[in-house]
């Protein structure tokens, strides 16, 4: 057994060994040579409160460069909380020269913009105006599909669901439902919504419409839940943290150290230690705008607006990050939003407005790179902050009208990853249609707004974990061209891989129950390698 600490004395055994087993991955002219490695966990999660899995090991090479690992995303998108079961293992060779291969999916609709998200293995997507049905990406089929459960109504943004301990929370229309028996209704004239659920606690905003001299509110609510409650939630016990202005909102929540946080419109850190609310940072009329929150290591990243570049968080403070990443060449250097943020094959990406820009970090040398821009046009400029914003004001000096000068910049609105791919949404700033007088956006520009990308590299596979109420043990294998994830004996998922893909295993020092994707929540109970 080793400990959950880094045993270096297994470690250099394991590093000898994968010597032997990959070697003969070097002979040219040997017929078909095997290679196999095993990575084997027990944990146990505990009760399932709706906390972040985060990493069961990591492998790293002498350069601290991450060459293999596993774990859960804790992220939060824009819309949604990506699926905080999706469990992501991966491999990279000792030298990784592969390019990415990044398609267009067919268009779900003739919405300007999409808005994406995963569960069960699925990636969904939200449009914004013309269709506000869910709509699955079919990989077999090559098209969209609406989603069944989501066919009878459009959802808001913030509505979903998520899988907790052995049932299913929804959220949507307003009530928060559990194995499809009611947890909470809204009042009558009242809302809830955008809701989060962990420390064992439902987090949600709370409205009622109206100035606050005719009775209207908004407060952030922590109500303390559990799946075997038999009776519904006492909203009148829900711990409440009035908003700066009334109608706030937000667009993302995380959890890190204890806390849950959350970020509204109006620039306010709220974070909650299961008794009480903080505020890290005070609305104060400036523009601070959080987009998204993904959990690396130990911070919790927030995707940042206007300095366009991802800030850390460890629960109690706020560290701002300059260019990270740092401005596309060519464009302007202000009025930047990184929008979306996930884990993908061991790295670290994040989108960007108003160039709809996909960035990936290094995390072994710190650098940024422009893995793609997602739009070909308009070419990119430092002359003015947005696409087409100097179009838009001259249009709006002719018609003496007042049009906002930026609502066609391009935004990478959301990042899923599911199987052996990462999915990436495109939208304009808010969904809205083309007029018919902006000739200056023609058909083939307007096309590339609210399509759903696809980008694969070798050695990534994501697959679902089936929630065990006690010990489970997962096994992460590469043997004979394929790399694959058992638990308790039954393959979760699979893909091909080249012979090469486990060379960056050699001599890699492992730690188990923390890495990319943060402290493990759980205890090992074994972990080996073979």
């Amino acid at each position: 057994m080793l400990s959950e600490q880094t045993n270096w004395i297994a470690l250099f055994a394991w590093g000898a060994t994968l010597m032997s087993i990959v070697s003969p991955l070097c002979g040219q002219d040997r017929p078909e040579p095997v290679s196999h490695c095993k990575v084997t966990v027990v944990v146990d999660f505990g009760q399932d409160q709706g906390q972040n899995f985060g990493a069961l090991f990591e492998a790293v090479d002498a350069q601290d460069r991450a060459v293999a690992g596993a774990g859960f995303q804790g992220l939060y998108n824009t819309t949604c909380r990506n699926d905080r079961r999706g469990l992501q293992f991966f491999a990279r060779p000792a030298k990784d020269s592969a390019s990415p291969q990044i398609e267009s999916l067919p268009r779900f609709s003739q919405d300007p913009g999409v808005y994406i998200g995963d569960i069960n293995g699925r990636v969904y997507a939200l449009g914004q105006r013309v269709d506000q049905l869910a709509r699955s990406w079919d990989p077999a089929a090559g098209r969209w599909e609406v989603a069944t459960e989501y066919a009878d109504s459009p959802l808001r943004n913030g509505d979903g669901q998520m899988r907790l301990g052995d049932g299913l929370l929804t959220f949507r229309n307003n009530r928060i439902e559990y194995d499809g028996a009611i947890v909470l209704a809204a009042p009558e004239k009242e809302y809830v919504h955008h809701v989060y659920y962990a420390l064992g606690h439902l987090f949600f905003f709370h409205d009622r419409p109206g100035e606050a001299k005719d009775g209207g509110f908004t407060r952030v609510c922590a109500l303390p839940w559990t799946p075997g409650q038999t009776a519904p939630a006492d909203l009148s016990k829900a711990i409440a943290r009035p908003t700066t202005n009334l109608h706030e909102t937000t667009w993302a929540w995380g959890q890190i150290n204890g806390r849950v946080l959350t970020v509204t419109n109006w620039g306010t850190v709220l974070a909650f230690d299961g008794r009480e609310w903080h505020t890290l940072r005070e609305c104060d009329g400036k523009s601070y705008q959080v987009y998204s929150m993904l959990n690396y290591y130990d911070r919790l990243l927030f995707a940042h607006y206007p300095s366009g570049c991802v800030h850390e968080c460890d629960g109690e403070k706020l560290t701002p990050r300059e260019n990270w990443p740092p401005p596309m060449p060519g464009a302007a250097a202000w009025s930047r939003e990184a929008q979306s943020l996930a884990l993908y094959r061991g790295d670290l990406y994040t989108g960007v407005w108003p160039w709809g820009e996909l960035w990936r970090l290094d995390r072994a040398d710190g650098r940024w790179s422009l893995a793609r821009r997602l739009f070909s046009r308009p070419p990119v400029t430092d002359k003015v902050g947005h696409p087409f914003e100097a179009e838009i004001a001259a249009w709006n000096a002719a018609n003496n009208a007042k049009n906002v000068i930026n609502d066609w910049g391009q935004r990478a609105t959301s990042i899923a990853v599911a199987g052996d791919s990462m999915f990436i949404g495109t939208s304009n700033k808010g969904g809205l249609l083309r007029l018919p007088e902006y000739d200056f956006i023609d058909d083939e520009t307007l096309a590339q707004y609210g399509l759903v990308h696809r980008m694969t590299l070798p050695g990534h596979l994501s697959c679902q974990m089936r929630w065990i109420n006690g010990p489970t043990v997962f096994e992460f294998i590469i043997s004979d061209r394929r790399m694959s994830v058992r638990q308790d004996g039954a393959e979760l998922g699979s893909i091909p891989i080249d012979l090469d893909l486990s060379a960056g295993l050699r001599a890699a020092k492992i730690t188990w129950g923390n890495g990319l994707y943060g402290p493990l929540a759980g205890k090992i109970l074994r972990c080996a390698r073979d």
